[in-house]
C-alpha cells in the first residue's frame, strides 16, 4: 500500500500562496470574525496594502499590511495577521524610539504584555498579541493608528 501524503492547510503550504479566503479555512467561528475586522480596520487606511508573506514555520503564511510606498519583500510590514486556527494572532515590529512614545499606562494588560516582547531583555524586536477576544481590538487600533503616524513621521 503506497504511503498517504496528508495534503496541508493552506496556511502552511509553502509552495502554493493561499487566497484570503484559503488563510481563514481552518479558523474557528470567532477567530474568523475577529480575523475579518482586524482586516477591515487596518485596510480603512487608503495608504495601506495586503500581501501575503510566508514566515517559515513560526508563522507560515500570514497576511502583511504595508505602507503603500513601502511593500517591497524586504520591507517590514506594518503589522502581520497570522492566521494560526489555534491562536489567531497579530504582529508588529517596533523600533526602540516608536516603542517608547507609546502611552501603555491605560492600555490593557494583555496588550502591555504583547509589547514587552519587543523591549529589552528580548532580543526581538516584534511584538506579538493572541486575539483570542474582541476587547482588545480598540487598543491594538490605537497602537496601529501610532505606529502608521510614526513611520510617517506625524
Amino acid at each position: 500500500m503506497a504511503p498517504s501524503h496528508e495534503k496541508r492547510p493552506p496556511w502552511q503550504n509553502q509552495f502554493e500562496i493561499p487566497s484570503t479566503d484559503d488563510l481563514r479555512t481552518d479558523l474557528p467561528l470567532p477567530s474568523v470574525e475577529l480575523f475579518d475586522d482586524i482586516r477591515e480596520a487596518v485596510l480603512k487606511h487608503e495608504d495601506i496594502v495586503e500581501e501575503k508573506r510566508w514566515y517559515g514555520e513560526c508563522w507560515f503564511w500570514t497576511l502583511g499590511f504595508f505602507l503603500k510606498d513601502e511593500a517591497t519583500v524586504e520591507d517590514e510590514p506594518l503589522l502581520l495577521l497570522i492566521p494560526t486556527p489555534e491562536d489567531l494572532q497579530v504582529a508588529m515590529p517596533f523600533d526602540r524610539e516608536c516603542l517608547e512614545s507609546l502611552n501603555t499606562r491605560r492600555m490593557k494588560r494583555a496588550i502591555r504584555d504583547g509589547l514587552d516582547l519587543a523591549s529589552d531583555p528580548y532580543s526581538t524586536n516584534w511584538a506579538i498579541w493572541p486575539i483570542n477576544a474582541r476587547n482588545m481590538l480598540d487598543d491594538l487600533y490605537s497602537i496601529i493608528r501610532h505606529r502608521i503616524n510614526w513611520l510617517r513621521g506625524t
